[in-house]
């Protein structure tokens, strides 16, 4: 009994062994969390690690008011990009449009049944959309698919309707509107697109988004990135000043019979005597164009035959046209009762001026050049100023936000206008109250 007595405590212990391996156990999970948590810390002061970048110049106050230029510069070359592709699609669209609702069902062209096939299946879905939006998705889908259909299956039965009319109103804006002086619908197209790429240029350029080879700014430290790409921008500036002029020395020779032994001066002279007479041609069509959107556009009559003689000869005189070239080179054009004419301009010696103004378009590429070189010109002026970074990692580009500047100013000047107001009103408030204490004061006594 006695050995089964002292038996029994021991039999009672856990066993040592498991004590151990608790522990080991304890610890290896205690060893576990602490190397997570402190993977979590390393990874989060990676995260924290601000990126390498080179250090920027400060910002010099030399150079605040080239931001601002740069700034409404960047506002009025963006407006003036979605203006330009506003008028091209309108153009295009007119060009396409009018083709097709001008074709014929007797013509070997589809132009017309294709077009209006379209043009009915874009109506009629969008209409069905519209008219069951409040219905169920299904619902919606079906009404759009079926006005699809009927506009494609419905298209040869209005084939022959507007020919006449949108016929009458091309043929006016190919042959005798101030579209006429550009070429046409599909010149004015041509003309905007030129105009675009050079307002696309210099944009690219104001933001350094421009087409450049950074391989060798990508290696060199602070100190000699700065004067490289400086170099690169200020060589980039002298190709397009010096592109610009070979155009216009072109132009001017070839579009504006300009002598090729002239000098520079001469050049831009003559250049601008052929403007002034393009514009004054430009002008005079212009007039005629608001009398043919009424007879043409709005009453349908026939481009050709609407302008009579009386009206015709009125126009001469009062367009100041003798006063340019003279009554003898007038008379001629003049118009016998019962005549009519076509509603465009014809210059003395010279005839309808028909693509009159292509060679002023022409001049897009000169000035396009000129400003992209003061772009680099005014980019280089930001940089070393300290406005603008010349580190190609930074932003993915050339750039930093210089709206930041301005805007920052505009909330200084905000809240000292704001704290200027309340002060103001608190001190009105205490003139109030001390007259208040006053007044009461005086009825007292």
């Amino acid at each position: 009994m006695a050995d089964k007595k002292d038996d029994s405590p021991d039999d009672e212990k856990p066993p040592e062994s498991d004590a151990p391996a608790s522990t080991d156990s304890g610890d290896s999970t205690e060893s576990s969390e602490d190397n997570t948590s402190a993977s979590e810390e390393s990874a989060s002061a990676d995260d924290s690690k601000p990126e390498k970048v080179s250090k920027p110049l400060a910002r010099r106050a030399w150079g605040e008011p080239l931001v601002r230029i740069d700034i409404h510069w960047t506002n009025f070359e963006t407006w003036l990009a979605v203006i330009v592709i506003t008028g091209e699609v309108i153009a295009l669209t007119l060009w396409i449009g009018l083709r097709g609702m001008s074709t014929p069902a007797e013509s070997a062209s589809y132009a017309g049944i294709v077009f209006r096939a379209l043009f009915g299946a874009t109506v009629l879905g969008t209409a069905a959309l519209f008219a069951l939006r409040n219905k169920s998705i299904v619902a919606q889908r079906v009404g759009s698919l079926t006005g699809v259909f009927l506009g494609v299956a419905l298209a040869k039965m209005w084939i022959g309707f507007g020919v006449d009319y949108t016929s009458n109103l091309l043929n006016w804006f190919q042959q005798a509107s101030s579209l006429t002086l550009f070429g046409g619908l599909r010149g004015v197209g041509t003309r905007l697109t030129l105009l675009l790429a050079m307002l696309g240029g210099s944009l690219a350029t104001a933001r350094g988004k421009h087409i450049t080879i950074d391989l060798v700014t990508r290696y060199v430290n602070d100190t000699l990135r700065l004067p490289i790409v400086l170099a690169g921008w200020l060589g980039a500036s002298v190709i397009c000043f010096a592109g610009s002029w070979g155009f216009f020395d072109y132009i001017s020779i070839e579009n504006f019979g300009a002598n090729p032994d002239a000098s520079p001066t001469e050049k831009v002279v003559k250049v601008g005597e052929e403007l002034e007479e393009q514009f004054f041609i430009a002008r005079k069509q212009a007039n005629l164009d608001f009398k043919s959107i009424v007879q043409v556009g709005i009453k349908g009559k026939k481009y050709s035959d609407w302008l009579g003689a009386e009206e015709w000869n009125q126009y001469l005189d009062d367009g100041g046209f003798k006063e340019r070239y003279g009554a003898e080179a007038i008379d001629p054009l003049r118009l016998m009762p019962g005549e009519t004419r076509a509603p465009i301009v014809v210059v003395p010696g010279r005839g309808e001026p028909r693509g009159e103004l292509i060679n002023a378009a022409n001049l897009v590429f000169p000035i396009g050049l000129f400003i992209i070189a003061l772009r680099f010109l005014l980019r280089s002026l930001l940089a070393l100023s300290g406005h603008v970074s010349v580190d190609p990692e930074d932003s993915g580009d050339f750039t930093t936000d210089l709206s930041k500047v301005i805007k920052k100013k505009g909330e200084a000047k905000l809240k000292a206008d704001a704290e200027a107001e309340a002060a103001e009103a608190a001190a009105a408030e205490g003139e109030a109250a001390t007259k208040s204490d006053e007044d009461s004061e005086g009825g007292a006594s």
